[in-house]
C-alpha cells in the first residue's frame, strides 16, 4: 500500500491531503498567516511558514512522515513542460526559483523535494503548470511579434477528461473530448486522443472578462499611457473584476440565480451572455478536432448548477453527449498520476531533458 502526501499550494493557503493508495484519508486547507506573508517580497520567503503548517497537519492527523511512500505536488514553475509526471530534482527546483512570474504553486515542488530528500523518498509533480502539447497552428495570432502562448494548466481539465473517458468505457487516449471548466475563471480545452492540443482560457465567467474586442484593448492601452489606468488596474478589471462581477457585482452564481428567479432582467442577460460565450468556446474547440467529438465534459464548481448545465447543454449537446463531472479533482489526479509512475505504468520526465531520457521508477 502506498502512503502518499499530496501538496497543492495556493496564494493564501496550502491544500494538503494524505492518501492510502487512491483513497483520500484526510484533507485540509491550511491557511497561511496573511499578515505574515504581506511583507514578504519573494514568494520563497514563505517556505518556512508553509512547511510548518504541513508539519502540524501530519502531527495532528497522526501521520508518521517516515512511513510515507512518496510525495506529489502541484506546480513546476510554468514554461514548456510535458504532460504527465516529473521527478523533482535540483534542476526543477531551480526552475521554480527562476521562473519570471512566480506563483505560490512554485513552492510545492521545492517543499516536496526538501521533504523527500530528508525522508529518502521520491517526490513528483504531475501535469504541471504550463504543459505544452499544442499543435503549431494553435499558436499563431496573426502577428509573429505576439504569438499565442503555447500550453495550458492541465491539472484541472485533464483529470476531468479522464473521468469522461472512464464513463465512456475506455481510456483518455481512446477519445476526442472537450472539457469546459466552469469556475471563477473558465477554460475550454480540446483533448485529442489524450493530447491537449488547444485551449481557450479566461473567457467570460464569474470573475473574468473574455472576448474583449480588439479595439477596446487598444483603448485600454491608450488609457494606460494617458494615466487613466495602471497596468494593475487593467489586470484587476479583466482577471477579477470582469464577467458577472462587472455586470452584477457578484461572482456567486447562486446569488445570480436567485435574482433571475426574482425577475431581475439584468441578471438574466448577464447569465445568458456567459452561457453564450462558453458555448462559442466549446464550438471553437470542436472545430480543432474536425467536429469528431466523443464527449463534452463540464467540470468546476459552477458545474454544480443545474440551470447552467441545462442552458449550456441546450446549445452544445448536438456536438457530443454531455458528461458532468462537477467540482475539483486536482488532489485525486495528483495522487493517481504519481501512483501510475510508481507502478511503472508511465515513465517520468526530468526537467531540461529530452523525452528520450524518460525513465521508469526503480
Amino acid at each position: 500500500m502506498y502512503k502518499i502526501l499530496v501538496l497543492n499550494p495556493g496564494s493564501t493557503s496550502t491544500k494538503v491531503a494524505y492518501y492510502e493508495d487512491e483513497v483520500n484519508i484526510c484533507e485540509r486547507n491550511l491557511d497561511v498567516d496573511r499578515q505574515a506573508i504581506a511583507g514578504m517580497k519573494d514568494i520563497f520567503d514563505q517556505m518556512d511558514l508553509r512547511k510548518e503548517t504541513i508539519r502540524r497537519f501530519l502531527e495532528e492527523e497522526h501521520i508518521r512522515p517516515q512511513e510515507l511512500s512518496f510525495i506529489v505536488s502541484r506546480g513546476g514553475g510554468g514554461g514548456n513542460l510535458m504532460a504527465g509526471g516529473y521527478l523533482i530534482d535540483e534542476a526543477l527546483v531551480q526552475h521554480c526559483h527562476d521562473y519570471d512570474t512566480p506563483h505560490a504553486s512554485s513552492l510545492g515542488p521545492v517543499i516536496a523535494y526538501e521533504m523527500g530528500k530528508q525522508l529518502g523518498i521520491p517526490a513528483f509533480i504531475y501535469d504541471g503548470e504550463g504543459v505544452n502539447e499544442f499543435v503549431p497552428e494553435a499558436c499563431l495570432s496573426g502577428l509573429k511579434e505576439f504569438p499565442i502562448p503555447p500550453g495550458a494548466h492541465t491539472l484541472k481539465p485533464t483529470p476531468a477528461a479522464r473521468i469522461g473517458a472512464a464513463r465512456l468505457g475506455g481510456r483518455l487516449e481512446d477519445y476526442n473530448i472537450i472539457v469546459c471548466h466552469l469556475g471563477g475563471g473558465t477554460s475550454t480545452s480540446a483533448h485529442r486522443k489524450g493530447r491537449l492540443i488547444d485551449s481557450t482560457s479566461d473567457g467570460y465567467s464569474a470573475e473574468r472578462a473574455g472576448g474583449v474586442p480588439f479595439m477596446s484593448v487598444i483603448g485600454f492601452v491608450a488609457g494606460c499611457f494617458s494615466g487613466k489606468y495602471t497596468h494593475r488596474d487593467i489586470l484587476k478589471m479583466i482577471m477579477g473584476g470582469g464577467g458577472l462581477v462587472n455586470y452584477l457585482g457578484t461572482s456567486d452564481l447562486r446569488e445570480v440565480e436567485r435574482r433571475i428567479d426574482a425577475g431581475d432582467a439584468e441578471a438574466r442577460l448577464a447569465f445568458d451572455g456567459m452561457v453564450y460565450a462558453q458555448a462559442k468556446d466549446i464550438g471553437a474547440m470542436a472545430t480543432t478536432m474536425n467536429m469528431e467529438i466523443d464527449a463534452i465534459v463540464l467540470t468546476g464548481g459552477m458545474a454544480n448548477s443545474k440551470r447552467l448545465v441545462e442552458a449550456l447543454s441546450a446549445r452544445v449537446s448536438r456536438i457530443a453527449p454531455i458528461i458532468v463531472a462537477a467540482g475539483s479533482h486536482e488532489m485525486d489526479a495528483l495522487a493517481s498520476g504519481a501512483i501510475r509512475l510508481m507502478n511503472r505504468e508511465e515513465k517520468y520526465h526530468r526537467f531540461g531533458k529530452d523525452s528520450s531520457e524518460d525513465a521508469y521508477v526503480g
